[in-house]
């Protein structure tokens, strides 16, 4: 298994959607964006054929979530100005936890 491939592709599959979720969030006032959040998800689908050839289903489903909640609140609290709860914050810290026990067994 190559692992640095199987993280590049992943990080990148994790970038892609977050532009795509981003640009949706921006199609409320801009039609154009919804087309851009589409492309950007046809590069998510493309690079997860990519990742299943080094690695299981499961992993990558894993990998790719945990770090997308991650992602995605980010971008969500940086630039759309979106209000984290302490609640929010025990969530997140459990879904990471989950995603190193995986990791780590795997």
């Amino acid at each position: 298994m190559d692992t640095s491939r199987i993280v590049f592709y992943v990080l990148l599959i994790v970038m892609l959607e977050t532009i795509a979720m981003s640009c949706f969030k921006k199609s409320m006032n801009d039609s154009r964006f919804f087309v851009a959040g589409m492309l950007f998800y046809a590069g998510v689908g493309f690079m997860l054929c990519q990742t299943y050839k080094y690695t299981g289903m499961a992993m990558t489903n894993a990998l790719w979530s945990g770090l997308s909640v991650v992602a995605t609140t980010a971008v969500g609290v940086l630039m759309f100005k979106e209000v984290l709860h302490f609640h929010d914050f025990i969530a997140i810290a459990m879904i990471g936890g989950g995603v190193m026990i995986l990791k780590l067994t795997d």
